[in-house]
């Protein structure tokens, strides 16, 4: 397969130079590997020959809010591309424009509340964004940059002086990690990823998946993370909040994509997760609306299991709908889906069934004060149970407390009892019931612990 970055990946060098760089025990581990903290901030990382680890010092970066520091932050990201390695910034404020990333470049902060990369005024671009990104977006293509990472800094999109775009992070790549980032107050998305459908990598490979681990998206006029691929990708405890679309759109070729603990909330976001490609899972994730959409579904076999979803149940401009089964890209779409979760105080409704096809399973323990069981009678202000019809072969469990059935909606799917000889009687105090045929005709009967039969119908 072709790579945008065809460097031969380093590998088998001795780390006792770096290791040396280091005193009061911060040590740079292997290429890609290395978390540089406050130790090696405090120590100051120098660059060496070799050009594996570099410090944007080095390279003329000042980092004090006001200087330009574009061409010294590209000149230390440029240094370690022949090889692979580390870029690492000190704290400080460092303006810029439009960086470019490359394969196996490891850029590496003091911390979100230390390390700023912030969009110089009039750039009206990405802070950062992959090589090639222009060319590739789109295409579907299995190029793209690899092997990068993102960790422990802020990408702050100065929007106020950016009036004509801005993302924090633009990749058209896949096999990367971002870790311990903040993304914020960007003209559009915060951050937006995409890459093609390639099922697998030649080897050698560490496969196709991103993982986003401890993200921040909050404040950004786009999505909080516009996420299109690479598929199977992973995240884990991220949070997006008061953006102005969604706080995590996951759609595009990212099928199969996992969420584990992730949070979106705020009263700017129109919907919380919007589920947008096939088999996206959500387990233990919490969407807090004001109005919109806690979980939007439109694509088929989307899990969101164990999850919260809290409404704030008054009067808004849009409505206010805790899980929503939207149109999708083909007729038959969304189905086989799953959803068990607690739904709590959603205006509007704590499901939507609208556009459901079919074969889903769904399970939602809600409170919503006032829901009927037919949908119907909004009692001040407050929200429905349901609207919309499930699909007959939806199975749906929605209760609003188990022991009040004007309250609850049970759905299954019809089921058959193929008629048999008498089954032998059951045992305890349990009744077992089945069909049988006499004398041409199907009769649908009980028998019991003694033996005797009951008819409880008799086919006409």
């Amino acid at each position: 397969m072709a790579h945008e970055d065809s460097a031969d990946r380093p590998g088998g060098r001795a780390v006792s130079r770096r290791s040396a760089l280091f005193r009061g025990g911060a040590v740079a581990a292997g290429v890609g590997t290395a978390a540089l903290g406050g130790a090696a901030a405090a120590n100051g990382l120098s660059s060496l020959g070799d050009g594996r680890v570099v410090n944007v010092r080095d390279h003329g970066a000042t980092g004090d809010g006001a200087a330009d520091d574009t061409d010294a932050l590209q000149a230390a990201i440029d240094a370690v591309r022949p090889t692979g390695g580390i870029v690492f910034l000190p704290p400080g404020v460092y303006l810029t424009r439009r960086l470019t990333l490359r394969s196996r470049v490891h850029l590496r902060g003091s911390g979100g509340d230390a390390t700023v990369l912030r969009l110089r005024a009039g750039a009206n671009s990405a802070i950062l964004e992959s090589e090639g990104f222009a060319r590739l977006t789109g295409t579907r293509s299995d190029a793209g940059i690899t092997l990068f990472s993102i960790r422990d800094l802020t990408l702050d999109g100065n929007k106020e002086q950016n009036p004509a775009g801005g993302y924090g992070l633009r990749v058209y790549g896949y096999g990367y990690e971002i870790t311990e980032v903040i993304i914020f107050n960007c003209r559009n998305d915060g951050i937006f990823s995409e890459w093609g459908p390639t099922a697998a990598l030649a080897a050698p490979s560490h496969q196709m998946e991103a993982r986003l681990t401890a993200v921040r998206a909050h404040d950004n006029d786009g999505h909080g993370i516009a996420f299109q691929g690479p598929h199977d990708s992973m995240f884990l405890n991220c949070v997006a909040f008061e953006n102005a679309g969604a706080g995590f759109r996951v759609a595009g070729d990212s099928t199969g994509t996992q969420m584990v603990n992730c949070h979106a909330w705020g009263i700017r976001q129109d919907v919380a997760f919007d589920l947008a490609a096939t088999s996206v899972g959500c387990v233990n994730c919490y969407a807090d609306l004001n109005g919109g959409v806690g979980v939007r579904i439109s694509r088929s076999d989307c899990r969101w299991v164990g999850g919260f979803v809290l409404g704030y149940n008054e009067s808004h401009p849009n409505p206010e709908i805790g899980v929503q089964f939207a149109p999708g890209t083909q007729p038959d779409e969304p189905s086989g889906c799953v959803v068990d979760s607690r739904v709590v105080n959603c205006g509007t409704a704590a499901v939507d069934f609208g556009a459901d096809r079919g074969l889903s399973n769904v399970r939602v323990s809600m409170f919503q004060p006032g829901a009927l069981a037919d949908g119907g009678g909004r009692i001040a202000g407050t929200g429905r149970g349901w609207i919309g019809n499930p699909a007959s072969s939806t199975q749906v469990e929605i209760v609003q407390g188990l022991g009040d059935a004007d309250r609850n909606l049970v759905v299954r799917p019809a089921f058959d009892l193929r008629s048999q000889p008498t089954p032998d009687r059951p045992s305890g105090g349990s009744v077992r019931v089945f069909a049988r045929e006499v004398n041409g005709r199907t009769q649908l009967c009980a028998i019991f612990p003694s033996g005797a039969v009951q008819v409880m119908a008799t086919e006409p």
